[in-house]
């Protein structure tokens, strides 16, 4: 089977320096191949729906400019005032 797959622009000259990248996308599906089916094993697919639309929003949050590390110090700084009252 082939498949076709975007390679982001800024990555094309890095990527196609490496000489054994087939191979190692390869092997790459193997393993994502596993994993799924471990994934589809273990999960419901309420559980599984619900990390795709997170996965989606976060893509999302990306894409619109959503400052992650900013949020993230903020929820730190919140767990951290709320720990250290305990």
């Amino acid at each position: 089977m082939t498949m076709t797959l975007d390679i982001p622009s800024e990555l094309h000259e890095q990527a196609s320096a490496i000489p054994d990248l087939s191979f190692r996308v390869a092997e790459f599906l193997r393993h994502e191949v596993k994993m799924e089916a471990l994934r589809q094993e273990r999960h419901s697919t309420a559980t599984r729906d619900l990390v795709r639309r997170a996965v989606q929003q976060a893509h999302l949050d990306q894409t619109e400019g959503f400052d992650w590390e900013t949020s993230f110090e903020t929820l730190k700084q919140q767990h951290e005032a709320i720990t250290d009252r305990l």
